[in-house]
């Protein structure tokens, strides 16, 4: 064998190789094409566009949910019940960070303790909520994801046998 006939079998491989490597790109480039554009979702239907929820907190307005809040307290001062938030800033944010706190104003007990355990509980779900502020005070909520119902096994007294 020269180096011609050599050559020739080298440059024979490389395009075998090259069009069935084009082949199998284009074939996987087609495939994640139709696959990124559903038309139809599971059970038939067409898909409705999906509403784009705006997470960034901002001056008046704070995203809550379970990684940024480290704490919830009941104050009580002068007749007037507050359910706090210490707020922490996530991960990558913290370093040098300063937290904050929100709170609910309430002038009877029953209904700050009532707002305690269903903070407690919505945060414990995962649920996210947008909250509207007048300085610290939180004036208004929205939720944007309830969360998960909690699984049977959390936080129940264990049953007493005997």
């Amino acid at each position: 064998m020269n180096i011609r006939q050599i050559s020739r079998k080298i440059e024979y491989i490389f395009l075998l190789l090259f069009n069935f490597n084009r082949r199998v790109f284009l074939f996987f480039s087609f495939l994640f094409i139709i696959m990124s554009f559903p038309l139809f979702s599971e059970n038939g239907q067409k898909t409705a566009p999906r509403e784009e929820v705006n997470l960034k907190d901002t001056l008046f307005e704070k995203i809550v949910w379970q990684r940024k809040v480290s704490h919830i307290a009941l104050e009580e001062s002068q007749n007037i019940h507050r359910v706090t938030l210490l707020m922490i800033m996530p991960y990558p944010y913290n370093y040098k960070s300063q937290n904050y706190a929100i709170y609910y104003e309430f002038e009877n007990l029953q209904e700050a303790l009532e707002k305690l355990h269903g903070l407690d509980k919505f945060l414990k779900s995962n649920g996210v909520m947008r909250v509207k502020l007048n300085g610290s005070k939180i004036i208004s909520e929205e939720i944007i994801f309830k969360g998960h119902p909690l699984n049977q096994f959390s936080l129940k007294p264990a049953a007493e046998t005997g």
